[in-house]
């Protein structure tokens, strides 16, 4: 195998990972927070999420607003009272 080609399948691996948990953490807080019948959570994570994924969260029933932010956290609460209604 190329070296190169090797080191940058490596590279890719490690940030869709990467990319994963960020995405699987916020994910496991949301639901926790349902199924201990919680119709708001705040999410804390240490880097914005994305608008597109907050406008597709409230396309679907999850409003959301920005709790606050600084230089190395970042806190979306999330409105889980609409979902399935």
């Amino acid at each position: 195998m190329n070296p190169e080609y090797f080191a940058q399948e490596v590279k890719g691996a490690v940030l869709q990972a990467k990319e994963r948990h960020f995405y699987d953490d916020i994910r496991a807080q949301i639901i926790a927070a349902a199924s201990l019948g919680k119709d708001e959570v705040t999410v804390e994570t240490q880097s914005a999420i994305p608008n597109e994924v907050l406008l597709e969260l409230c396309r679907i029933g999850i409003d959301s607003y920005k709790k606050g932010e600084t230089e190395s956290d970042c806190r979306v609460t999330f409105n889980l009272a609409k979902v399935g209604e």
